[in-house]
């Protein structure tokens, strides 16, 4: 039996993220999402139909116990990174503790990605 490592698990989560933010980021906003290739990147949607461009992109970060961390964010036309949110494997909020412990947040990558957009398009 293979064995399914965690970055396959992020990249079948991401397809399906990456689809239902592109359909409420054209709901609420009107703009469309289209992927592009990006290195370093597992995925990368840049907007379509904006004045702006802007990036989403969702990089792997190891973390020392083996596990990976994605890391969501928009960057800029200048090139600066927007994080979003940081997010595990299912694509729930994480969020370091005071520990140096990732914890789960109560607040959705979705809602996080279209707040850290809106504030970037004001």
């Amino acid at each position: 039996m293979k064995r399914t490592t965690s970055s396959e698990h992020f990249r079948a989560k991401s397809d399906v993220f990456f689809s239902d933010l592109a359909a409420l980021l054209f709901r609420k906003e009107g703009v469309h999402l289209a992927s592009v290739s990006a290195p370093q990147s597992l995925a990368c949607y840049q907007t379509v139909d904006l004045n702006l461009c802007l990036q989403l992109r969702l990089v792997l970060i190891p973390l020392t116990n083996g596990r990976l961390l994605g890391r969501l964010s928009w960057l800029d036309r200048r090139g600066v990174d927007h994080v979003c949110c940081y997010v595990n494997e299912a694509f729930d909020c994480l969020i370091m503790a005071s520990d140096g412990a990732w914890i789960k947040q109560t607040k959705s990558a979705e809602k996080l990605c279209i707040n850290e957009f809106e504030a970037l398009v004001a």
